[in-house]
C-alpha cells in the first residue's frame, strides 16, 4: 500500500469542521486509491520547518488540504528538504489561488470541491511546477507590497467567511483613501525607482479578484513583475475593468499605468521621501485650503509591510527569485 500524509487546517474558511470531511476524504482514499493515510492537523505554531519534524517523509504522497497558506506551507516544507514527491491539494480557503490556476478549483455551487478535489488526487496526473522565493521564504501564487498588496492581508477571517472574494474587493476599495508609496526596484539587474500603489510579483494569472498578468505561467522558470501606478481616479476605475474582465493588461491595450515584464529575480526597498496624497486626501486638502488657506503636511514613506499568498510575511527590502521546477502537484489530466 502506497503511504499518504494528509495536512488539514482544522479551522480553514470554507470547511465547516473536519469531522464532516476529513473521514469521507480518508475513506475514499483508502478504498479506492489503496492508500494507507497519515493525517496530521495543523496548529498556530505549526511553520513550514517543523512541519514534518514528527511525521518523517517516508510518503508516497503528500496532500494539502486547507486555504492558500496551507498549500504554501506543505509546498515549502517538500520544496525544502527536496522530497520530490507529488503534492495533491483540497481547497477549503476563500482565494485557492494555486488550485484555481492547476483547474482543480472552481466558483461552482453545482460543485463539492472536496469531492472534485479527491477525485483529481485519485484520477490525475502529477506536474512539476516553479515557485517564487522571496526571503527564504516559499510561494506559490504572488508575492507583494504596497497599499494594494496590503488589500489581500486585510480582510477579517470572519469577512472571508461570510463575503468570500468580495471581502477583498472591498478592502481594495479601500485602498483609494492610501497614498501610493516609493518603492526602489532591481530586476534582473536593472535599477529604476517608481511611485506605485502596488507592486506584485506573481507566479499565476488569476488571483480570484481578477486576471493580475495573462502571461504569467508556472512552467517557464520565471516570474511576472507587475508594477501598479495610478495617476488620477480613473485610473482605479481601469483597473476595476481590467480585473473585472481578464481583458488586455493596460500596458498594451489599456489606459491606466499598469507595467509587466518577466524576470528571474527582483529586489525591492522603500525610498525616504515624501508620500503624495491620495485621491480622498486631495480632494479634503483642497477643501480645507479653500477654509483655512493651509496646505497639507505630506507623511514619508516608511517601511513597507511584504506580503505572500495573501498572508504577511515581514517588511520591505525584500529579495525575490523563481525555483524552477521546485515541486511536483497533482492536477486534472490534459485534455487529448
Amino acid at each position: 500500500m502506497r503511504k499518504v500524509l494528509l495536512i488539514y487546517n482544522p479551522s480553514a474558511g470554507s470547511a465547516s469542521g473536519p469531522e464532516l470531511w476529513l473521514g469521507a476524504c480518508i475513506h475514499r482514499l483508502c478504498n479506492s486509491g489503496n492508500f494507507a493515510v497519515t493525517s496530521l492537523a495543523t496548529r498556530r505554531d505549526t511553520t513550514p520547518e517543523n512541519l514534518l519534524e514528527h511525521c518523517g517523509t517516508a510518503f508516497d504522497l503528500i496532500i494539502a488540504a486547507g486555504g492558500d497558506g496551507t498549500v504554501r506551507m506543505v509546498l515549502h516544507a517538500v520544496a525544502s528538504l527536496k522530497l520530490g514527491v507529488p503534492v495533491g491539494i483540497v481547497p477549503l480557503g476563500t482565494g485557492n489561488l494555486l488550485a484555481r490556476n492547476l483547474r482543480i478549483f472552481e466558483e461552482n455551487l453545482l460543485i463539492d470541491p472536496i469531492e472534485k478535489a479527491i477525485d483529481i488526487i485519485l484520477k490525475g496526473e502529477s506536474s512539476l511546477i516553479d515557485l517564487g522565493l522571496m526571503n527564504g521564504h516559499y510561494f506559490a501564487a504572488a508575492a507583494g507590497c504596497g497599499p494594494l498588496s496590503d488589500a489581500l492581508i486585510t480582510p477579517h477571517r470572519r469577512d472571508k467567511e461570510n463575503w468570500k472574494m468580495l471581502a477583498y474587493a472591498g478592502s481594495m476599495m479601500q485602498t483609494l483613501a492610501e497614498p501610493p508609496m516609493h518603492f526602489s526596484v532591481t530586476a534582473d539587474g536593472e535599477h529604476f525607482q517608481i511611485t506605485a500603489a502596488g507592486i506584485f510579483i506573481t507566479n499565476i494569472a488569476d488571483l480570484g479578484v481578477g486576471m493580475l498578468s495573462e502571461s504569467a505561467s508556472m512552467h517557464d522558470g520565471l516570474l511576472d513583475l507587475c508594477i501598479l501606478a495610478p495617476k488620477e481616479f480613473t485610473d482605479f476605475v481601469h483597473y476595476g475593468f481590467h480585473f473585472a474582465t481578464g481583458s488586455a493588461n493596460p500596458i498594451t491595450g489599456g489606459k491606466a499605468p499598469y507595467y509587466v515584464r518577466k524576470i528571474k529575480t527582483v529586489s525591492i526597498d522603500t525610498v525616504k521621501k515624501r508620500r503624495p496624497l491620495s485621491f480622498f486626501q486631495k480632494e479634503l486638502a483642497a477643501f480645507k485650503y479653500g477654509l483655512t488657506g493651509k496646505r497639507p503636511k505630506l507623511s514619508s514613506t516608511g517601511q513597507a509591510m511584504a506580503m505572500i499568498d495573501g498572508d504577511p510575511c515581514g517588511r520591505l527590502p525584500i529579495t525575490i527569485e523563481t525555483v524552477p521546477n521546485a515541486v511536483r502537484v497533482i492536477r486534472p489530466m490534459a485534455p487529448a
